[in-house]
């Protein structure tokens, strides 16, 4: 083979820390062919310079390229054509870095509401009943000032609405809203009753808007506005939705009891809810009532 130094495959594996198996691999879809393979023994050859591309390989393998890619960028590409495929990788990876961080803020988000459950959940003596538990204990309501803040939302007459049912095409719809104006969501799905307090429990038509609270630049559309900056009287459900009637009850016996009035629609903020868990009692929603 001439005074040429060779190595065989077993030597570029060891040298360049490669796995034979893939050196193999390089050879059959030619992305880094032996420079001579012996007729006789079959066994493959390579030169120094061959260590290097087998280097190039490794560098572009790392920063995400395809072996396809690498072949092209390694054999028919020069600097000008580095350069790009560069700055499109940066692109990518950019992108794939904004992808990442907003999963990790939605994450993040429904961490926060199962901690909010829990920490909500630990008030309690664990072996009481669930479903008399929130009913009972004169802590599950408080008067709360609700901040302002930018929401997503729909609003529509549901016939013959059933309280018990929940809307779950209605949430995807203002969660794919938020999605395509590119707003992030940052907190919990919140239904609205535009009717009189517990007609949504009459099977009655039910005027119900569905939002989540955004951020992000508001596009000036019919989908997204701004609401809260109101005092209001909250209660907390624990468990079935389909029992939620006895918390509204309780929340506005107490709303009269205490000389206030209702003076907005009422609202459920659903914390932990059919999307986060299966097990009806551990489902938390927040009931919100406007009052002056």
């Amino acid at each position: 083979m001439g005074a040429k130094k060779y190595y065989t495959i077993g030597d570029i594996s060891d040298i360049c820390n490669v796995p034979i198996k893939t050196l193999r691999y390089y050879d059959e879809i030619q992305l880094l062919v032996p420079t001579h393979r012996d007729s006789d023994t079959n066994y493959r050859y390579y030169t120094e310079d061959q260590m290097l591309t087998l280097y190039t390989i490794r560098k572009l393998k790392t920063y995400g390229f395809s072996l396809e890619e690498i072949k092209q960028l390694v054999y028919h590409g020069d600097v000008t054509v580095l350069g790009s495929s560069l700055e499109a990788r940066l692109k990518k990876i950019e992108s794939d870095i904004e992808n990442l961080r907003n999963l990790y803020n939605e994450i993040e988000l429904t961490l926060s509401r199962v901690k909010k459950q829990k920490d909500f959940m630990a008030c309690f003596n664990q072996s009481e009943d669930i479903e008399s538990v929130i009913t009972q204990d004169p802590e599950g309501i408080v008067i709360e000032n609700i901040s302002k803040y930018n929401c997503v939302y729909t609003r529509k007459v549901e016939l013959n609405y059933q309280n018990a049912y929940i809307s779950v095409a209605r949430w995807f719809e203002v969660f794919d809203i938020a999605k395509k104006n590119n707003l992030k969501s940052i907190g919990s799905i919140v239904l609205t009753y535009h009717n009189d307090p517990l007609e949504q429990f009459m099977k009655k038509d039910c005027d119900l808007e569905v939002s989540v609270p955004v951020f992000g630049a508001m596009p000036n559309d019919k989908n997204f506005k701004t609401t809260g900056g109101y005092k209001a009287v909250t209660a907390m459900h624990v468990g079935s939705h389909s029992k939620i009637i006895t918390t509204h009850i309780k929340a506005l016996k107490w709303i009269n009891q205490n000389n206030y009035k209702v003076c907005g629609p009422i609202s459920e903020e659903y914390i932990i809810s059919p999307i986060d868990v299966k097990n009806e009692n551990e489902y938390l929603t927040k009931i919100i009532i406007p009052i002056e």
